[in-house]
């Protein structure tokens, strides 16, 4: 941070609700990508196995937040996890964003807003899916690939790792995932790397020149979409097309 004189986050200060069970990947790739006086504040969420009940305390604890994010001054709020953003109804999540940011005083997006407006941004149609959860998450992403994005499933690849360990995947994990499913589905034209805990950012450079693909990844998207909706507009060189073109 070059701003001696004044606040760390003398462009833009985001509030966002980390849906995991810790917090580590996320704010290091967080500060690669985004330009000096961006900030990121961060409040934590009682996730566990994503149960109802889970998924219940979290939207409490993520409307909690988001006050909380208000009156320490952020310019926006962006609610993390999509499990938890899609329980109200994959057609209720704007109503409660506008709500929400009513309430606050202070503007409200998600992270299934970041991926939405992502995907429309790089015209992607048919949509791998690279995750480091177990298989009987694929039906998971592959649903909101259909219903909420509106886009075509392509494959969907699990990287057999969980919430507690996320931080142990490595980018050559990553690298290898990616080849593995563009050669079983030739048709993909964006991957999508699902949960913004474990390591992609430093492999989407690799991966779209080397597999001519798009990447959408969850982090490279709330990144994106934090700095558009708070007019930081610098072009973002080294972590994909979307940092860099839109």
């Amino acid at each position: 941070m070059n701003n001696t004189g004044g606040i760390y986050g003398h462009r833009a200060r985001i509030g966002y609700t980390v849906a995991a069970v810790t917090t580590e990947v996320f704010p290091i790739d967080w500060y690669k990508i985004v330009p000096d006086g961006v900030t990121l504040m961060m409040i934590t969420l009682p996730l566990g196995d994503r149960s109802p009940e889970d998924v219940k305390k979290c939207n409490e604890a993520s409307h909690a937040a988001a006050h909380a994010f208000a009156q320490s001054g952020a310019d926006l709020v962006l609610l993390g996890g999509v499990p938890v953003n899609l329980s109200r109804g994959f057609d209720k999540l704007d109503y409660y964003l506008k709500q929400l940011e009513d309430e606050i005083g202070v503007p409200v997006s998600s992270s299934s807003t970041a991926q939405q407006k992502a995907y429309k941004a790089l015209g992607s149609k048919r949509v791998g899916t690279i995750h480091p959860f177990m298989p009987d998450q694929n039906p998971r992403h592959e649903r909101y690939l259909k219903e909420f994005f509106g886009l075509e499933p392509a494959g969907c690849y699990a990287g057999l790792s969980n919430l507690k360990e996320l931080g142990k995947v490595s980018i050559d994990s990553t690298l290898a995932w990616a080849r593995a499913l563009k050669k079983e589905h030739p048709e993909i034209d964006t991957f999508n790397f699902a949960c913004p805990h474990w390591r992609v950012i430093d492999a989407i450079e690799v991966i779209e020149q080397e597999l001519k693909v798009s990447c959408m990844s969850s982090l490279q998207a709330i990144a994106w979409e934090s700095m558009r909706r708070t007019g930081v507009n610098d072009r973002i060189e080294g972590y994909g097309r979307l940092l860099r073109e839109f």
